[in-house]
């Protein structure tokens, strides 16, 4: 049997193991997934936590939807990131609610790595061969409503109201003012 490949990436260059970290689900892990295509989501500088957009895969083609315009841009172009292939032996599946993201609890050794230059532009050439699909935003009333579902639910899963001391919440002040000023007046009801 073939074993799985996974892919982490990240914006440190010349690891030789990935340690756990905390991230948005409060626990350690290191985060990865089967799909490299998929892995360069996380290649980004200045990334949000999921408030940048709505990622995922479908039909096993990686997919990004803008939640701002300009976002793809703002945390993709002149970006340097690191594809680290990593061991699989610890990694499971099942502990976050993204089905395409596997997660250790444990260190991980890396097996190989490619370095990007340019995520933006690299992304740019995979969507134009229909390796990834990107979304970019577009004011219409379908893709507003889409994209505040997604936000709100974002902000009340992570408790993002109650964390104001926190860069999060200002970045959500700062590109989704009116679901900010929306949830906290349903607080006040």
């Amino acid at each position: 049997m073939k074993k799985m490949k996974l892919y982490h990436t990240s914006t440190i260059p010349n690891l030789k193991i990935i340690e756990p970290r905390i991230s948005t689900h409060g626990k350690s892990y290191v985060y990865a997934t089967p799909s490299l295509e998929f892995s360069l989501f996380f290649g980004g500088k200045e990334m949000a936590g999921g408030f940048d957009g709505i990622y995922g895969i479908k039909d096993n083609i990686p997919f990004f939807y803008e939640a701002y315009k300009g976002a793809l841009k703002r945390i993709f172009d002149n970006a340097v990131c690191y594809i680290y292939e990593v061991d699989p032996s610890t990694f499971v599946a099942g502990k976050t609610t993204f089905s395409g993201e596997l997660v250790s609890e444990s260190p991980v050794k890396i097996l190989n790595c490619k370095k990007v230059n340019n995520v933006y532009n690299y992304i740019q050439e995979l969507n134009s061969q229909s390796k990834i699909k990107l979304h970019y935003f577009c004011d219409t009333e379908e893709y507003n409503k889409m994209i505040d579902e997604y936000i709100s639910n974002m902000i009340i899963e992570l408790g993002i109201l109650d964390k104001k001391e926190t860069g999060i919440y200002g970045f959500c002040e700062r590109h989704f003012p009116h679901i900010m000023e929306r949830l906290q007046a349903e607080i006040l009801k």
